[in-house]
């Protein structure tokens, strides 16, 4: 009987424990997303997927780290602190204030001042015509305040005018000088100063629809007071010739 089991436990399958070999593979296998099944010392294992990677389990790949770096943002307008907040807000309400007592009460007269402290030469007779020729100007608006204070201390100065709108958006954004756009009316003169820095492209364009609608009107004004001075001269000579 004892001959008999002990013969019976020979025949049955041992159990060994697992080898360090094999704990370490079993590691491996975690690593690239193998996951080994129970029992552990058998060496089972099923592939479970890696979500962060995706790679498949014979992918020379699924060993590697992901190496994909986050965006740095690189671009984009890094998002201000509550001080830079609150230093923007007060910096907006005082040119605003500023270019109110500047203006005055909006007649022609502040509109003519407007235009003589950019430096524009003309007969402006009435604020359509000053609008007109501001809106030509590429200028800022925080220059033209601070030339206004120059000439109010006796000095001679001009704000900085610009070749492109390109070239005015990129010094007010790099000195800060935005004047703020809310509840600016076109037709009145922050509206006429104004352009549109975050689009360039598109003021260049509005900029050549304005100088073109403005040579047109002078040529239309030139040609109305030539035929005014050849239809006078006509009369002249009809009545000298009624008169002869």
């Amino acid at each position: 009987m004892n001959s008999l089991r002990a013969f019976l436990l020979r025949s049955l399958p041992q159990r060994r424990p697992p080898s360090l070999n094999r704990l370490v593979l079993a590691g491996r296998l975690r690593a690239i997303g193998l996951s080994p099944t129970i029992p552990l010392a058998l060496g089972h294992w099923h592939y479970v997927g890696d979500t962060t990677q995706g790679h498949r389990p014979n992918s020379t790949k699924a060993s590697q780290p992901n190496d994909k770096k986050k965006p740095t943002g690189k671009g984009k307008k890094p998002r201000l602190t509550k001080e830079e907040q609150e230093e923007r807000r007060k910096k907006q309400e005082e040119v605003v204030r500023n270019f109110n007592e500047f203006i005055g009460g909006r007649k022609l007269k502040d509109w003519k001042r407007l235009c003589d402290t950019i430096g524009l030469e003309g007969e402006f007779k009435s604020i359509q015509s000053c609008r007109e020729a501001i809106e030509t100007v590429l200028v800022n608006i925080y220059d033209v305040l601070e030339a206004d204070r120059t000439i109010q201390a006796g000095g001679k100065a001009r704000p900085q005018r610009f070749p492109t709108p390109q070239a005015l958006s990129k010094y007010t954004v790099e000195h800060k000088k935005i004047y703020p756009r809310e509840n600016v009316i076109k037709s009145e003169p922050e509206g006429a100063l104004l352009k549109h820095i975050s689009d360039p492209e598109l003021e260049e364009k509005l900029q050549r629809e304005r100088e073109e609608r403005l040579r047109k009107k002078k040529e239309a004004k030139l040609k109305k007071k030539e035929d005014t001075k050849l239809n006078r001269e006509k009369e002249e000579k009809q009545t000298e010739t009624g008169s002869t």
